[in-house]
């Protein structure tokens, strides 16, 4: 078999599925086995008083659902021209649903295993890290994030 056709066959290997979504011009992605829905347009209802990492509440077919916003989580800066469309993913977080305020809902990811890098280790010692791994997707990263430690280390 040539270089050329070698280059060409595919990786095998297991595959994971990610939800990707936009995040002030960066690009991320939750295991889909999280993933409970996607929301395009939702209604945020702010709660008067609540942290500044809650957006605000919903109401996901008469339950009220608490919606977290990962710019101030992940200390993203919000594009200057971005409008707040109320875009969230409802991912379940210990039998709860929660929902996370991102800016625009981009693919399904489906990434071979030996694609993902690690994490860098960014402070010395800590090991719950957000960052679950990151790909390289022609000039772009991906980073995949933890959800555990996204949600509950806020």
């Amino acid at each position: 078999m040539s270089a050329v056709l070698q280059a060409r066959k595919p990786q095998s290997g297991p595959i994971q599925v990610w939800v990707g979504f936009e995040l002030g011009g960066q690009r991320y992605a939750v295991d889909i086995r999280r993933v409970r829905e996607v929301l395009s347009q939702v209604v945020i209802e702010q709660v008067p008083g609540a942290p500044r990492l809650v957006v605000g509440v919903i109401n996901l077919r008469g339950r009220i659902v608490t919606v977290f916003d990962l710019h101030c989580r992940l200390g993203v800066q919000r594009d200057a021209g971005d409008v707040d469309q109320g875009c969230v993913i409802v991912v379940e977080v210990d039998g709860e649903p929660i929902a996370l305020r991102v800016d625009r809902i981009t693919e399904l990811c489906n990434l071979q295993e030996s694609a993902i890098r690690p994490a860098p280790r960014i402070t010395p010692g800590v090991e719950h890290a957000v960052v679950a791994g990151m790909v390289r997707r022609g000039d772009d990263l991906l980073t995949l994030l933890e959800l555990d430690v996204v949600i509950n280390e806020a």
